[in-house]
């Protein structure tokens, strides 16, 4: 039975929902944080050299505990069967980085529903579709249990952002605040007025687009002062950070 994804129950009902990256690659720790309560786990395969092998096996580590998602290196790999492969795997969706248009934002719903939404291949044998035993039922329900997000990352991406998000099939919108400083010439300085005055756009046409925006929101100040903005889908960081945090926090007391 294909299950529902309950990050996006929580979001169509209102709610946001927590999140963290996982780039370790340790079944074991992506257990850990599953159990923790967060909605989601976002198996980095953009920052972190995992093969499908692994993601499969990482998938299954954060089930039941939380929504796996699978955040995939490019737009291009996300159309050459990288989310054809997360989604097998048994993934719940797929975040893809760094889209810059409304062309890629299609390419990349294209390639992650299956027909008549979109253009992805459908095996009849995979863990999605318990190997067979629940293909018919997949299919029929599988594009309205798969969250798709697009991350905003470069000022292009913020100038075409009423296009990219007119895109049918896009549930979040995930502003990478790291990259888009960057971008702007300015790395790491997330409250230069350049960032800011780009996070505040995507925020508003995503409202006015009905998609879900997303952002980091690493402290509990910043997550509800966000939320209060009107942001629904929140990073709190990542298997990694949370250790090196855990560690020196130990040690410096």
């Amino acid at each position: 039975m294909l299950s529902s994804n309950e990050t996006l129950r929580k979001l169509e009902s209102g709610s946001a929902v927590d999140g963290a990256w996982l780039l370790s690659g340790s079944a074991r720790t992506a257990e850990v944080i599953a159990r923790t309560g967060v909605d989601w786990i976002g198996i980095d395969t953009e920052h972190s050299p995992y093969s499908p092998e692994r993601v499969e096996a990482l998938v299954r580590a954060v089930e039941p505990g939380a929504t796996p998602l699978v955040r995939l290196p490019s737009v291009q790999t996300a159309i050459s069967g990288g989310a054809k492969h997360a989604l097998d795997s048994g993934a719940r969706g797929v975040i893809v980085p760094n889209v810059e248009t409304a062309a890629d934002a299609r390419r990349v719903v294209r390639a992650t529903y299956v027909p008549p939404d979109g253009e992805r291949g459908i095996a009849g044998t995979t863990r999605a579709n318990v190997y067979g035993e629940a293909f018919d039922e997949y299919v029929a329900g599988v594009n309205d249990e798969t969250l798709v997000a697009v991350q905003i990352e470069s000022p292009a991406a913020v100038e075409r952002i009423e296009e990219i998000l007119a895109v049918e099939g896009i549930d979040v919108v995930f502003v990478g605040e790291n990259d888009l400083s960057s971008a702007v010439g300015r790395p790491g300085e997330t409250d230069h007025p350049a960032v800011t005055t780009a996070v505040d756009r995507v925020l508003e046409v995503a409202r006015e687009a009905d998609v879900y925006p997303g952002i980091a929101g690493r402290t509990p100040v910043t997550r509800a002062e966000r939320a209060e903005r009107g942001f629904r889908f929140f990073l709190i960081g990542a298997d990694l950070t949370f250790v090196r945090r855990g560690v020196a926090e130990f040690l410096s007391e």
